[in-house]
């Protein structure tokens, strides 16, 4: 799903049932090396993890946004991924967080990387959206929202 011209949603995965923060770094990493091949699943949990170690992506109103940028990868990767229960993300306002935008850049993008975090962060940065995001019922709720976002963003770009 394109949002605009630099971002791109690959997946979405719905009711993820992690139980701590720890748990939602693996099971990131699990599915993301599942659907890459060529990304070992230990040495992506080990760069979310570590990233998450030097500063939490929880953003506050219930959202994080890890990001990472990877040398094995050739394009940038964004996925959505909505918890099932929310978990504790040491967020600044101390809301536990149900919905997480997952950014990985390829090493080389640089500057591209931080524009295109600059531009999920401004998204999300909306408290009707982030408030859809976390009460979203269902995978095709989830999409919806998503395409009405999609919409409005490439209207404005």
């Amino acid at each position: 799903m394109k949002l605009n011209k630099d971002i791109t949603l690959d997946y979405v995965l719905y009711g993820l049932k992690s139980r701590n923060k720890r748990e939602v770094m693996r099971d990131i990493a699990r599915f993301v090396s599942k659907q890459h091949g060529q990304m070992d699943e230990v040495a992506l949990f080990d760069q979310l993890l570590d990233q998450e170690r030097q500063a939490s992506s929880a953003i506050g109103m219930g959202l994080a946004i890890p990001h990472i940028r990877l040398n094995d990868l050739k394009t940038p990767l964004n996925m959505l991924v909505h918890l099932d229960k929310p978990v504790s993300f040491d967020s600044p306002d101390g809301e536990d967080v149900q919905a997480i935008w997952v950014t990985m850049s390829p090493r080389a993008d640089g500057p591209r990387h931080l524009m295109r975090l600059a531009k999920i962060s401004r998204m999300l940065n909306n408290p009707q959206l982030a408030k859809q995001l976390k009460q979203a019922r269902s995978l095709d709720e989830l999409r919806a929202l998503l395409f009405n976002v999609e919409h409005d963003l490439l209207e404005a770009a």
